[in-house]
């Protein structure tokens, strides 16, 4: 006997348990396919005229045989036919004028589908309904009517369940008997053309269904792959986004670093030059000039580094313009010369006064490294710079009898820090940018480098740039491309203004080492406070024949509004003036040449300031 507390858990065969199932029924019916669902949301659009046929078609079964042995049972059929033609109305209406309804399309499905099925069972009845045999030609009406409502309920509910299968039957299926408890011939080919069409009917509904189901399935698909091809494009765009943040900051760690090492690096080779000029004592001089051989060394490394960097990120542009070849070489030959005489070496250009069309001192840098490379590993015999000219272009040689490169090496030459024959990393050998800049920087100028080598005969790296019109050629030199003579006297005023105070010390000792009146200010202010002190030129205040300022002096002013103030306060608005700085790009540095004013990079060459100052000399200041 069950306790009181259990009772209330007990299910009676037919009471609860019928209730839970049938529930359970409805809940599993109401869960649909997106497919099933559009499928409905057809039918309940199409209602006014799918439905307004059905009538008709009803309509005409009426007229056939209302008139007939069985027409009282027809009349009776069609006002219960007619009845759930209005039902179905009905639906439509409440589902077109209610929004919720519209929104809740799974809650349409049982109505509409049992709506129909009871239409099919209604027509299905009509042939039970018609004991007699009609006219041909009404039989022929009747048959032709069950078969199109049929065939179109079928395709309209192809795709949910069953459905389609249960509508043909209801309506086919009757008639079809009732064709054969006639039995007449032609019965029996009604009914056997029925069947046919029926069979072919509900064939067609289930091909109907698979193709708009593999729609379905691929349409799914493809939305798929449309959200993984976005969220990869999302990747792609996020780490293309990361990678150019990462050569921004790259870029930026370089920029400032490039500016920063070349503060002291100033200020050591100006201070290693000053030691050589104002020492007597031969050790002195010869530990000055390893000092400026040094500061050399790193400064080309900073240079290369920072080039392959620029060149990388894409932020070297090149300053294309039209110049002589043979002058350019000059320049690049000048500061070799000296360690190829040393090294007992030949340096020669062949070479005619052509003129080409690239970045000048982009094309400097490539033809400077590749000297510097070649007088490196030579220890005997000439390093030669030839040319000539072949399909508009003109080819240029730098031909070495060096060590040559053996053939498994020479492929690998334009990497960065690749080096031949230096395991231990000799600085006297270099660090292996050289040609790693090379490689860049030919890339960025379509100077199609080769490289050829015979081990124990020598090496020739080749260029090839584009000719340019003679007339065109730019002969213009900025001042550190000038020569000068390292010995000419020079007794001149001149105001340096430098924020960094080891640059601004080491450049002042230089230049009074050779026997200048130099004053020293690290700012605008204190520049111009230097103009009215008194000095050689008596209490008017000291007036300087050239200014040389760094170009970067703080956050609020820049060298060339310092030089445009130290004019202004002059008077003199000619007054020749050089910009230095440890920047080798920027809208500062443009913004210098733009205003006409020579610029030497630091660190300074004695020779270019040399050059420089000799050139303010000569025009009489």
């Amino acid at each position: 006997m069950s306790s009181p507390a259990q009772a209330p858990h007990e299910r009676s065969p037919g009471g609860a348990t019928g209730s839970t199932r049938l529930g359970r029924f409805i809940a599993w019916r109401l869960s649909f396919s997106e497919l099933q669902l559009q499928q409905l949301e057809q039918m309940l659009r199409s209602t006014p005229w799918a439905w307004s046929l059905a009538a008709v078609a009803g309509f005409l079964c009426y007229i056939e045989y209302a008139d007939g042995a069985d027409g009282q049972r027809v009349k009776v059929w069609f006002v219960v036919y007619c009845a759930i033609v209005a039902v179905r109305m009905g639906i439509w209406l409440a589902w077109l004028w209610r929004p919720g309804l519209r929104a809740n399309l799974p809650a349409m499905m049982l109505p509409v589908i049992g709506v129909t099925q009871l239409m099919a069972f209604s027509l299905g009845a009509l042939s039970v309904l018609l004991q007699h045999d009609g006219p041909a030609q009404a039989e022929a009406i009747l048959h032709i009517t069950m078969v199109t409502v049929s065939l179109g309920g079928a395709i309209r509910m192809a795709t949910i369940g069953r459905a389609s299968y249960v509508y043909v039957a209801l309506i086919l299926g009757p008639l079809v008997l009732r064709d054969i408890w006639f039995g007449g011939s032609y019965q029996m080919a009604m009914a056997s053309i029925v069947s046919l069409i029926g069979i072919y009917t509900l064939l067609s509904a289930r091909l109907l269904s698979s193709a708009l189901h593999e729609i379905q399935a691929q349409r799914r698909r493809n939305a798929e792959l449309a959200m993984a091809l976005s969220a990869e494009n999302e990747r792609t765009h996020t780490a293309r986004r990361t990678a150019e943040e990462a050569v921004a900051a790259r870029m930026r760690f370089f920029a400032s670093a490039n500016h920063d090492l070349r503060q002291p690096l100033n200020a050591m080779a100006l201070l290693a030059q000053t030691v050589h000029t104002v020492s007597t004592e031969r050790h002195v001089k010869e530990m000055a000039e390893q000092l400026v051989a040094c500061a050399d060394g790193m400064t080309d490394v900073v240079d290369d580094l920072l080039d392959i960097t620029r060149a990388d990120a894409g932020s070297l542009s090149p300053q294309w313009s039209s110049f002589a070849i043979d002058e350019l070489l000059g320049d690049c030959c000048r500061p070799h010369q000296a360690v190829a005489v040393a090294k007992g070496l030949r340096l020669e250009i062949a070479t005619g006064h052509v003129a080409v069309r690239s970045d000048r001192a982009l094309l400097a840098r490539v033809v400077t490294n590749l000297l510097a490379n070649a007088i490196r590993y030579t220890r005997e015999g000439h390093v030669r710079i030839a040319s000539r000219i072949d399909n508009g272009r003109l080819r240029l040689a730098i031909e070495d009898t060096g060590i040559g490169i053996s053939a498994e090496h020479l492929p690998h030459v334009f990497e960065e820090f690749y080096q031949v024959d230096n395991p231990a990393r000799d600085r006297r050998l270099g660090y292996g940018l050289g040609l790693a800049t090379v490689k860049r920087l030919s890339e960025l100028l379509d100077l199609r480098v080769t490289a050829h080598s015979v081990p124990g005969q020598g090496s020739v790296f080749e260029l090839q740039l584009p000719l340019a019109d003679a007339a065109a050629s730019d002969r213009g030199h900025e001042a550190e491309h000038a020569p000068a003579s390292t010995t000419t006297a020079l007794a001149m005023r001149i105001l340096v203004v430098d924020d960094d105070h080891s640059s601004l010390q080491a450049l002042g000792g230089l230049l009074a080492s050779w026997g200048m009146d130099v004053r020293s200010a690290r700012d605008l202010q204190s520049a111009l406070g230097v103009l009215h002190q008194a000095g050689p030129t008596g209490p008017a205040g000291f007036r300087p024949q050239a200014l040389v300022v760094d170009l970067r002096l703080g956050p609020q002013v820049s060298g060339i509004q310092a030089i445009e103030d130290i004019r202004s306060a002059l008077g003199d608005a000619e007054l020749p003036a050089l910009i230095v700085t440890g920047d080798v790009g920027g809208d500062y540095l443009d913004a210098a040449r733009a205003a006409g004013l020579p610029v030497i990079v630091k660190p300074v060459r004695p020779s270019h300031l040399r050059a420089f100052l000799g050139h303010v000399q000569a025009l009489g200041r």
